[in-house]
């Protein structure tokens, strides 16, 4: 009866996992102030960066070259969220590493991994 019941009250543990996730999907950002950006009154977006399977990149969508793409990360005083790099399924691993690292070396505002959702 014991090992019942805690299988049962792992199991519910794991399902509910995804739920509180949900909830909050950064939890570095709890207060909108920990990663250096302005509060719920003047929050500031991410920067949606994506990079192709040719080479090419895309900042919100937009195709740019990456020397200007690097000149927008390395801009001084500017007040944009941390960057987002939207993984493609067409890229591999350390390709996609690759990418990562040069976002890392080009501005001081953090980066992060994301999935992107293509078709």
């Amino acid at each position: 009866m014991p090992l019942t019941a805690s299988v049962l009250l792992i199991c519910t543990a794991v399902a509910s996992l995804p739920a509180l996730l949900a909830s909050n999907p950064d939890p570095r950002d709890r207060t909108g102030s920990a990663s250096g950006t302005p509060g719920a009154s003047g929050s500031v977006e991410p920067l949606l960066v994506m990079r192709s399977a040719r080479g090419t990149w895309y900042l919100n969508g937009q195709p740019i070259a990456a020397e200007s793409l690097a000149q927008v990360l390395a801009r001084p005083g500017r007040l944009a969220g941390p960057v987002r790099l939207l993984a493609s399924n067409h890229l591999s691993v350390a390709e996609l590493s690759e990418a990562l690292a040069w976002l890392r070396s080009r501005g001081r505002q953090q980066v992060a991994l994301d999935v992107a959702l293509e078709p």
